[in-house]
């Protein structure tokens, strides 16, 4: 800016310190954590960051804070969890009327008065039929000891029932909160009721605790999504480790969570485990603690805490956060204790017990187990420890530093009182003392060491134990956070229900990944180029995917990532024949493809019917596992976890909720941070950079702030608007507007490819007497367009699949072209020129997949007719498509003179609707009948088939084990044997021994 003589222009010095105040003033500060392991790391808190979402003009009116009752589920906060199993008192606990008596704040658990004079005791605020409403209880006058009326309206209520009495009643009713009038405090202020000699349970519960700290304050709750794994620093194939930890506001909807503007960064560490991170997450997580901001809706400071909803990761992940020791363990599941030894695995009721979910495991299960290896490993004896890990499948990792340091510790300490002739105890060195005794007497002292090294433990860390209270000290107990993960002990949140399985590393790079293997690994170069040529030419319009590149991914096909497997568990069965795979496959190909659709719904209408048929697809695609490698689900720990996606789904929504390629997309902003930070404190240095990042999403949003010196205020407008009006900045930090695309709207081609011309010119072909030409627009030229708009809010091009609304009834068509009069002043006149088809009513027998047959109805419609499209593909198998040459292949945005291999479609008359196609997939179901698209169970009777497989594996399990088992030792002795011959200076090359002489 000086160079082009910009005046006052203030150096770089004061323009950071500027940016130092901003963040600073934003609240954004990260804090210095030493954890239980003495590790350092710098955090930046969900409360600080999470207070920005209610002073954002762009983000505070999508906030919703209480559950909704509906049957229609897209939220987290319209699932089983949020609606049923959370405590009233871990969700927002007041309302108030904003629009009227803003002023006047209802809380739960005190008495209420509605319009009409009834009296009722608010249990937890909901929306119902997008109301807000009020599940309550409803008091009369059989629930009160004394009731004196008076002319003057004086009441004098001494309730002689607890709150749990209440409970007991049964008589709670649904009350629309905006019919309530009065509560407690309101009637009292106002003399209209004096409460006097309120006891029992409800003297706690009134006022509401909460109301003497808000202070008059509205009060919010948030549930937050956080994810933590480890991630490389660098931007090069050189692995340099850091474990990162993000989190989601799930009070947001997910339209606005899957953008990476909405992904806050927490911390980041080369020391310091997730455990450790999330023991400093949980400092905000505390019940008594309250964070104050200010709301720009409400338009005055508000109050509000935060919990943690659920914990989605990887697999490896979510085993350190449920402290369960993965899947290399004998019970490797952290929800269940399903699974066991190899050979207990090949048993009738091993083998079947993998196929579904098994008995849960429980935090208090879990810290129990944890205790007794704490205890065990006093004693001394690793291999003790290690049994009771193997056996329960336990194993946390935090405990697991203090098992290392107690085992060292305690057998230094035996070999010092126990076998050490010279420092031992003296009775053990005398001889009166034998067998038996003798044995007492060892056992008490190796005693006396546990309980000695358990009350160490107890006082470790000690900078921590001495900020403990007294009574807290009096009660030696391992403590979460300090010996133990802290998440088994934070309210609200059971680590093993609470972490879903994930479908980017699950699905995506688990099972589409092992099918895609299985496929491919027996195939030669021909067979891998005849497979990329026809998917090369399959239709990818109406899948939402980028440009296939199917050469790339055979010849890389050991090496590919989850957008690719996304691609292929959608269009590789239409590429697949005998020439490719065997049937058992194929059928396995078509079952995940079911699969795949229905767990990436982001809409669900019938949360029965869809979880009946998701747990038969799942079903399917185990049962045909066990058909092509029986052996598959007993070494695959992520086909067991399958079965338990309807009860994540049940409980948190759509699987797409949890899924985690957005925080795997914003790893590359913490890379560039990582890249450019001064690696000598890259935690701090990161924490701050990315901090700075926030405040200046928050200002350019038109976000609110308070300045150390001053009252809340806004940037300038031009900056308030910087945002909005700016679409690379949008793109650069990863913002979307809600409405990009307008329903029923049309965009043209650019000014010069366009060709205004007749009606019957520009239909070409496809013009015939019944395609008539809008008479209101009778003699005009035409002018093609670019796309139209569905009622999905998608773009639909002319050749996409679409289905359209024709009076009360929906049809599929192929779109032909989309066009708008010349001079035309507005999108109403635009029509699309549709191709009908009809769709049968029974599914093709080799695809299992509904048929779309080309009818010879040509028809006119209205853009806001097309209802959302959809992806068909053409049936090449029916016609036996084979393969030839086309010419025009591109090079460098260059048509070069090579040619390249395509499908030769023989007609046009016969396609398939894609069921495997993940996009749209719920409104295909919803229009499509059920009959159609509902997957059909593989087994009759699953237990004897299983039990058939068992068998099976009986007879050859233990031959391929002990197979393994010899490997494993020559490998060993061929390692020490290499060993021996390096110390001893020998090197063998090529088969020849040179003896290196210096």
């Amino acid at each position: 800016m000086k160079e082009c003589g910009t005046p006052n222009v203030p150096s770089f010095y004061a323009l950071r310190k500027l940016q130092k105040k901003l963040t600073q003033d934003v609240g954004l500060r990260p804090r210095h954590h030493t954890s239980a392991l003495d590790n350092q790391f710098y955090m930046n808190h969900p409360n600080d960051l999470l207070r920005l979402d209610f002073s954002n003009p762009l983000v505070r009116e999508y906030l919703h804070f209480y559950p909704e009752i509906t049957t229609t589920i897209s939220e987290s906060w319209q699932a089983e969890k949020y609606v049923k199993e959370i405590e009233e008192d871990d969700l927002s606990p007041m309302w108030a009327n904003w629009d009227g008596a803003s002023h006047r704040h209802f809380y739960i658990k005190e008495l209420s008065q509605c319009k009409d004079g009834k009296y009722f005791v608010p249990l937890k605020w909901i929306v119902y039929r997008k109301q807000v409403h009020c599940d309550a209880y409803l008091v009369t006058k059989e629930m009160v000891c004394h009731i004196h009326l008076r002319l003057s309206q004086e009441l004098n209520f001494a309730f002689s029932l607890g709150f749990s009495q209440l409970r007991n009643m049964n008589v709670m009713v649904r009350v629309l909160a905006t019919d309530l009038c009065y509560n407690f405090l309101d009637l009292q202020a106002q003399g209209e009721v004096r409460f006097s000699g309120i006891q029992n349970a409800f003297t706690p519960h009134m006022p509401h605790p909460v109301r003497e700290i808000a202070q008059g304050r509205p009060v919010f709750v948030l549930r937050i999504m956080p994810w933590a794994d480890d991630v490389s620093g660098n931007r090069s194939k050189q692995y340099n480790a850091h474990m990162n930890m993000y989190i989601a506001n799930i009070n947001l909807p997910h339209k606005l969570l899957a953008q990476e503007y909405f992904v806050r960064f927490c911390a980041t560490s080369q020391y310091a485990s997730s455990l450790e991170q999330f023991d400093a997450l949980a400092e905000d997580c505390m019940q008594k603690d309250w964070t104050s901001t200010y709301d720009c809706k409400l338009q005055q400071e508000i109050l509000f805490r935060i919990g943690i909803h659920l914990l989605p990761a990887d697999n490896p992940q979510q085993a350190e956060t449920t402290s369960t020791a993965g899947s290399s363990a004998n019970l490797w599941c952290r929800e269940d204790e399903v699974g066991g030894s190899a050979t207990h695995r090949e048993t009738d009721k091993g083998y079947h017990a993998l196929f579904a979910p098994g008995k849960p495991r429980t935090p208090e299960d879990t810290i129990a187990k944890i205790k007794k290896q704490i205890r065990a490993a006093c004693l001394g004896v690793a291999t003790a420890v290690e049994n009771l890990q193997t056996e329960t499948g336990v194993k946390d990792k935090i405990a697991t530093h203090w098992i290392e340091l107690l085992l060292e510790e305690a057998q230094k300490i035996q070999q010092e009182r126990v076998y050490n002739r010279e420092t031992r105890d003296p009775r053990l060195n005398d001889v009166k003392i034998k067998n038996e005794a003798r044995q007492l007497v060892k056992q008490s002292i190796i005693n006396e060491i546990q309980e000695q090294l358990f009350a160490w433990v107890i006082m470790q860390p000690p900078e921590r134990y001495e900020k403990l209270d007294e009574q807290t000290r009096t009660n030696p107990e391992l403590r979460p956070g300090d010996h133990y993960n802290v998440l088994l002990r934070l309210r609200g949140l059971d680590p093993h229900r609470d972490s879903p399985c994930e479908i980017l590393h699950t699905v995506l790079l688990g099972e589409d990944k092992y099918v895609w293997y299985e496929t491919t690994k027996v195939w030669n170069d021909q067979q891998g180029a005849l497979f990329a040529a026809r998917l090369q030419s399959a239709s990818i319009d109406g899948l939402n995917l980028p440009p296939l590149r199917a050469q790339y991914m055979v010849q890389y096909k050991k090496s590919l990532i989850g957008k690719h497997y996304k691609a292929l568990q959608q269009v590789g069965i239409f590429q697949l024949d005998s020439q490719l795979c065997s049937s058992a496959l194929f059928d396995l190909w078509k079952a995940n493809g079911v699969l795949g659709a229905l767990i990436w719904f982001p809409v669900i209408k019938d949360m029965e019917q869809y979880l009946a048929d998701l747990t038969v697809a799942i079903d399917n695609v185990l049962d045909r596992w066990a058909i092509v490698d029986p052996t598959k689900i007993t070494q695959k720990y992520k086909l067991h976890v399958l079965p338990h996606i309807p009860s994540a789904v049940r409980r948190f929504g759509p699987s797409i909720l949890f899924a985690t390629e957005i925080f795997e997309c914003w790893n590359s902003v913490f890379r560039l941070c990582s890249v450019l930070s001064n690696h000598q404190a890259p935690s701090l240095d990161i924490a701050t950079t990315l901090a700075d990042m926030e405040r200046f999403k928050h200002q350019v949003s038109g976000g609110w702030w308070k300045p150390s010196d001053g009252d809340w205020t806004q940037a300038g407008y031009k900056i308030q608007t910087f945002l909005t009006g700016n679409r690379q900045l949008q793109r650069r930090l990863g913002w979307t507007p809600v409405d990009a695309y307008k329903a029923g709207s049309v965009v043209l081609v650019s000014k010069t490819k366009q060709q205004p011309d007749t009606w019957r010119n520009i239909l070409g072909s496809s013009w015939n007497n019944t395609v008539a030409e809008p008479a209101i627009h009778s003699n005009k030229n035409w002018i093609a367009c670019k796309y139209a708009v569905s009622r999905s809010q998608e773009p639909c091009f002319p050749g996409s699949w679409v289905f359209v609304l024709n009076g009360v009834e929906v049809s599929a068509a192929r779109i032909i072209k989309i066009l708008s009069p010349e001079h035309s002043l507005t999108e109403t006149e635009a029509v699309v020129v549709l191709q009908k088809f009809t769709i049968s009513d029974t599914v093709d027998a080799h695809y299992e997949m509904p048929l779309l047959m080309k009818t010879e109805n040509i028809v006119v419609s209205k853009p806001e007719h097309l209802v959302f499209k959809f992806n068909a593909q053409h049936d090449c198998h029916h016609f036996s498509c084979s393969l030839a040459d086309a010419p025009g292949q591109q090079q460098e945005r260059s048509e070069s003179k090579l040619t390249w291999k395509i499908r030769a479609h023989k007609e046009d008359s016969r396609f398939l609707v894609n069921t495997h196609a993940t996009h749209n997939a719920h409104l295909v179901r919803e229009t499509l009948p059920h009959s159609l698209t509902a997957p059909k169970p593989c087994f009759v009777d699953r237990l004897a088939k299983h039990s058939e497989f068992a068998s099976a594996l009986r007879e050859v399990g233990p031959e391929k084990r002990a197979q393994a088992s010899a490997r494993g030792q020559a490998t060993k002795a061929r390692n020490k044997q290499e060993k021996a011959d390096k110390a001893a200076g020998v090197m063998v090359r090529g088969g020849d021994v040179a003896t290196n002489i210096e």
